[in-house]
């Protein structure tokens, strides 16, 4: 009777000891990945950041009034994405500015403790006043973390039929398809747009997604981070020269029914956006609440949250 009793014992005290053992080796990888640090971004972060508000300001941008409210905001995280960042406190960049053609300019950052010059991203977003049937243009920058792709993510939205990207780019294609080309090593051809097909209505012949090498030395990292930051400028370039030319060209204002239309067109961007764009729902996870609509709706995107307090249904 005890024999058959020990030997019945015995098969749970081997899955014991492996459980066990897969727990230590849990702690362990944890621990190792706590301690080894992050990866370089070689001041890529940074310089985009710093060339990005230059272009704003040499197009005449002015800060927007909301920038006060997110000067030297801090979030504190949890224990998961403490140990996820690597950092209990998350420093936001975040300002935002306008100039006579585009409603809201805003450039956005996570620094991971404070002035580290250690950043897990580079977000942007251009958006054109209603009055121009304009694209607007977004992406993010992404530092590779645990779940996250090192990446790059840039597109020219059409808001609506009224976009015409031929007439709007003129020659600056040329500058948007050297990018591409230089980006062809890093191209991710995947699962391309697999993130994002809530947005597929509105995506440019030009959508832009490369990926960083999983792994890498530090010269293949550079690399890769030169490239991402040269085909950021590249793609900026053509599309703030091409504002520029349409806004000293004669071109009429476009009438009240078209600019209702594209402030529709707009507003319904940024409700699919909310509800599902993953970006939002870590946002969602990382911001107080009663912080995240302010500084998402109002301060990145240039819309006031009570407008819009039906997509949170």
């Amino acid at each position: 009777m005890n024999m058959h009793a020990n030997s019945r014992k015995k098969p749970k005290k081997i899955i014991w000891k492996l459980f066990l053992l897969l727990l230590l080796i849990l702690l362990v990888s944890a621990g190792i990945y706590y301690i080894l640090p992050g990866e370089d971004d070689f001041g890529t972060f940074l310089s985009m950041r710093n060339d990005m508000t230059r272009i704003i300001k040499d197009s005449d941008g002015a800060e927007r009034d909301i920038n006060l409210r997110f000067n030297d905001y801090q979030l504190k995280l949890n224990p998961l994405y403490a140990f996820m960042f690597k950092s209990g406190k998350l420093d936001l960049y975040m300002k935002s500015y306008s100039n006579d053609k585009l409603a809201a300019i805003s450039i956005n950052q996570l620094e991971i403790g404070r002035d580290t010059n250690n950043f897990f991203d580079f977000t942007f977003m251009f958006r054109p006043k209603p009055e121009f049937s304009l694209p607007l243009f977004h992406g993010d920058a992404l530092k590779k973390l645990p779940g996250v792709h090192g990446a790059l993510y840039m597109d020219f939205y059409a808001l609506n039929a009224n976009t015409d990207y031929e007439t709007f780019f003129g020659q600056e294609i040329e500058k948007i398809e050297e990018a591409i080309h230089l980006a062809e090593p890093y191209w991710n051809h995947h699962d391309f747009g697999s993130l994002t097909p809530h947005l597929d209505p509105y995506k440019s012949p030009w959508r832009f997604e490369i990926r960083a090498p999983e792994k890498g030395d530090d010269e293949t990292m550079r690399v890769y981070y030169s490239t991402a930051a040269r085909c950021l400028s590249l793609y900026s370039e053509a599309y703030m020269r091409s504002v520029a030319a349409w806004s000293v060209t004669s071109n009429k204002p476009i009438n009240e029914k078209i600019k209702e239309e594209n402030r529709e067109s707009f507003d319904g961007f940024v409700q699919v956006l909310y509800r599902e764009d993953v970006a939002v729902k870590l946002g969602k996870m990382l911001f107080p609440e009663e912080d995240f609509d302010s500084y998402f709706l109002e301060g990145f995107w240039g819309i006031e949250p009570e407008g819009f307090l039906n997509i949170k249904d």
